[in-house]
């Protein structure tokens, strides 16, 4: 599925990088009391964006786990 240039941008870049406009917190997780990552909707494309906090460098990074807009579904007829 397409997502916007804004999420392909931020897929994969360091969890220090900024959130930008144009996106919608939609959930937080916490490991023993301190944050551990959080999920957004992005506004244009609908994907759902990770902010991961924990576990080694490479790992704390921005990822787009569900991709944007999905193509509309078939008009069902029974």
């Amino acid at each position: 599925m397409e997502v916007c240039d804004r999420c392909a941008d931020i897929d994969g870049c360091p969890v220090d990088t900024q959130r930008q406009e144009g996106v919608t917190l939609i959930g937080v997780a916490e490991c023993n009391g301190t944050l551990a990552l959080e999920h957004y909707r992005c506004d244009e494309c609908q994907a759902v964006i990770a902010r991961r906090f924990m576990g080694d460098t490479e790992e704390r990074i921005w990822s787009v786990i569900e991709g944007g807009q999905r193509p509309p579904l078939p008009h069902c007829s029974a």
